[in-house]
């Protein structure tokens, strides 16, 4: 074989490889966003057993997740959580969940559409009309670390209004299903208010409170509607701090 033969070949392999490589699994996560019911206990020959949660106040356990996932293809789902990365093949498509224990001809719980490429976090809510989570609603989150990287903080809003944010002075309107983001130094504690106009025109407070963040880690706030039984706030909001590659955690 000729050396400039051997040569192209070398560089076609190399390039295959590099393009396997980009085009290899990527994670995606899920973080479920709601209140929990009250809890609920019966008293049976004096000893106090609790009861299932009603029917729709919670999100599974579980959820399965179809041919489009590789390896682990089942996850835990718990509110206020954020639940371990998954692997995901590359490229577009649906991703269908169902409920544990749910054939693939039965309808799925939800389908999420994946973006082209990078890791995904996708929040999850219940249907504020239908206040179940048999009608859940997702909103699909880019997070890999070039788009979120370390040092960042990311509000997004799922909330039914507009956000007024105070950050560190700086004053941002965030509409529905946006996300906004800004770098702080590692080490600093960056102040953060988050409120809303309410039915009576006045502007309430949501969260108030600061932001610290390690090398290495960035933060989540999100901002979505109290779906509780009488909530005193009609919004709230989950701060999440993080390692910004959370599979290696």
């Amino acid at each position: 074989m000729r050396f400039s033969t051997l040569l192209r070949l070398c560089s076609f392999l190399s390039l295959s490889g590099s393009l396997f490589a980009q085009a290899g699994p990527r994670t995606m996560r899920f973080l479920p966003l709601g209140d929990s019911p009250p809890y609920r206990q019966e008293i049976r020959d004096g000893v106090a057993y609790e009861q299932e949660p009603p029917a729709g106040s919670i999100p599974p356990r579980e959820v399965v997740f179809g041919a489009n996932t590789t390896g682990n293809d089942e996850s835990p789902l718990s509110l206020g959580r954020v639940s371990a990365p998954l692997k995901v093949a590359p490229g577009v498509g649906v991703l269908s969940l169902r409920r544990k224990g749910e054939g693939e001809k039965t309808a799925a719980w939800l389908n999420v559409e994946k973006p082209e490429k990078g890791d995904f976090l996708v929040l999850l809510w219940r249907d504020p009309d239908k206040k179940s989570w048999d009608a859940p609603r997702a909103l699909v989150l880019p997070d890999s670390a070039e788009v979120a990287p370390e040092g960042t903080v990311r509000v997004v809003n799922i909330s039914p209004v507009t956000l007024a944010i105070i950050f560190e002075g700086d004053k941002i309107q965030l509409p529905v299903g946006k996300t906004w983001q800004k770098a702080i130094p590692t080490g600093k504690d960056a102040t953060i208010q988050v409120g809303a106009v309410d039915a009576s025109g006045n502007l309430r407070r949501i969260h108030s409170g600061s932001v610290f963040q390690n090398a290495g880690e960035r933060t989540l706030v999100a901002v979505y509607k109290a779906d509780g039984v009488d909530p005193r706030r009609a919004l709230k909001a989950i701060v999440q701090r993080e390692p910004v590659d959370p599979a290696k955690r």
